[in-house]
């Protein structure tokens, strides 16, 4: 195996699907390539807009209670675990990924759907990591939801 290989994957969650998605898949990865999973989720703190009334200290110990149920739930049955460890970082999650994955084998990340506004108006971390971490970016997309098959509308006829 090369050195590369070696290097730990890293992975953001963020307690959601595209999250859990990310976990899963850097964890299959991470056994094939026999190296250690770096699992983070970053977050931040602004008292002035944090209308729960808790400090900072409580929001980060919701972050490490997070990224152990993810990971618990992202391990359950699997054997063959590979080395992991968890990281809560005060931060922006574009800076505090990039930064953070310097020197790893990848980042990955999920993309959570979202339309044109909520990407010009929030931004998209996914878009920021792949720009500019240091090293490669696997972006997991965000799962398509089947067509139920109960329903009743049918495909639009061919125009003549």
């Amino acid at each position: 195996m090369t050195e590369q290989e070696r290097l730990p994957i890293v992975v953001g969650v963020d307690g959601f699907e595209t999250g859990r998605r990310a976990l899963d898949w850097a964890l299959r990865e991470a056994q094939v390539r026999r190296c250690a999973v770096q699992v983070v989720h970053a977050w931040f703190y602004e008292p002035i807009t944090d209308f729960r009334g808790i400090s900072s200290q409580q929001v980060h110990q919701e972050s490490l209670a997070m990224l152990r149920r993810e990971v618990e739930q992202a391990t359950s049955g699997m054997t063959d675990v590979p080395p992991i460890t968890q990281n809560s970082v005060q931060g922006d999650p574009t800076n505090v990924l990039t930064e953070v994955a310097r020197g790893a084998a990848m980042l990955v990340v999920g993309r959570h759907r979202g339309g044109l506004l909520r990407h010009a108006v929030l931004g998209s971390v996914s878009a920021v990591c792949v720009r500019h971490a240091t090293c490669p970016v696997v972006v997991i997309p965000a799962a398509v939801s089947q067509p139920d098959e109960t329903s009743s509308a049918e495909p639009a006829a061919a125009s003549q």
